[in-house]
């Protein structure tokens, strides 16, 4: 897989980052670090333990989404320095997240690579609304609570070198050619 690699995976609710994290993870044999599993462990619950609250609020208040993307970036560090190139897979709202893997990466000399997702509406509801009946989904996230999320999130550089944006609407082959592509040009 050649250079080490930070491969985030972000975005809002619902657009496939955990599917395609998953699918990434197993395809090119990286370890995926999920916020969802993160935060829950940190809070002593299962990841599959339904926690739905209001926007901002318990586990997914400020402060405890800091100390969760703390710990993912203590994980992440923590393959990296085995010579192990990570997936993370959260919202990344914060664009002080953001440079904060930035930096990380290049503390271990590893390429950061920002794979933001978003699809269509209607795609995001109807996967919200499967989500939502799925008894070992790991997130919390729901239709109610997404134009918060929306709102809330810093503005992406699309023209940023480290960022690619990626259209999670189409099925998920068609995507992960896409992404394979654009991991390989890292390393070229």
């Amino acid at each position: 897989m050649g250079r080490l690699k930070i491969l985030v995976i972000f975005g809002l609710m619902g657009v496939g980052k955990t599917t395609l994290a998953q699918a990434l993870g197993e395809a090119m044999g990286l370890p995926v670090v999920h916020s969802d599993a993160v935060r829950k462990s940190l809070a002593g619950l299962t990841p599959t333990t339904p926690t739905p609250a209001e926007f901002g609020k318990g586990i997914y208040d400020e402060d405890f989404s800091r100390r969760t993307y703390e710990e993912m970036r203590r994980q992440a560090a923590a393959h990296l320095a085995a010579g192990r190139s990570v997936i993370l897979d959260g919202s990344y709202k914060r664009e002080a997240e953001r440079e904060l893997l930035r930096q990380l990466a290049k503390e271990y000399g590893a390429a950061a690579v920002f794979l933001y997702c978003a699809c269509h509406l209607e795609v995001v509801r109807q996967r919200l609304g499967i989500r939502a009946h799925d008894p070992q989904s790991i997130s919390d996230g729901r239709e109610e609570i997404l134009e918060a999320q929306a709102k809330d999130f810093d503005p992406v550089d699309p023209s940023a070198p480290d960022f690619w944006g990626v259209n999670t609407s189409r099925e998920l082959p068609e995507v992960m050619e896409k992404v394979k592509f654009l991991i390989a040009r890292i390393d070229t």
